[in-house]
């Protein structure tokens, strides 16, 4: 009986955890004491169906104190097409005595179709010189 039940329960949450988004992450570390240059991070998209959203995801600490951070984004598709704009990213701090690193995923582009297989490479560029930032890159959900 007991193995039974055991059996129930695993198929109920392997049921209940496919019905979740698929999420991928990718991040590239930047110069901490002073990041001014484009950094980037690359996605290889097997999935040509799927609406996706686009979070770029941010990683700071103390030494980051800005409210904002002014980016330039430029979006290289498989077909070397290319997109950029420039996006101001509002931080929230959510910090505590005990936080030594901040990860914030900010929404960017909601229910995008990346329509072709291949490399898809994304590019951030600070406005001007920051200070603080650790890691940036993009959030497929």
């Amino acid at each position: 009986m007991r193995g039974g039940m055991r059996i129930i329960v695993a198929v109920l949450a392997m049921a209940m955890c496919s019905c979740l988004a698929p999420q991928n992450t990718q991040m590239v570390g930047v110069d901490v004491r002073s990041w001014d240059s484009a950094e980037s991070v690359v996605f290889d998209n097997n999935d040509t169906l799927s609406l996706r959203n686009l979070n770029i995801t941010l990683r700071y600490n103390d030494n980051f104190q800005q409210t904002s951070l002014p980016l330039k984004v430029t979006v290289r598709t498989p077909d070397a097409r290319h997109f950029e704009e420039e996006v101001i990213l509002p931080l929230h701090h959510p910090r505590t005595a005990l936080t030594v690193a901040t990860t914030e995923s900010l929404p960017y582009r909601a229910d995008v179709l990346l329509n072709q297989k291949g490399i898809y490479t994304f590019s951030f560029e600070p406005q001007s010189a920051v200070r603080g930032i650790e890691a940036i890159g993009v959030e497929l959900r």
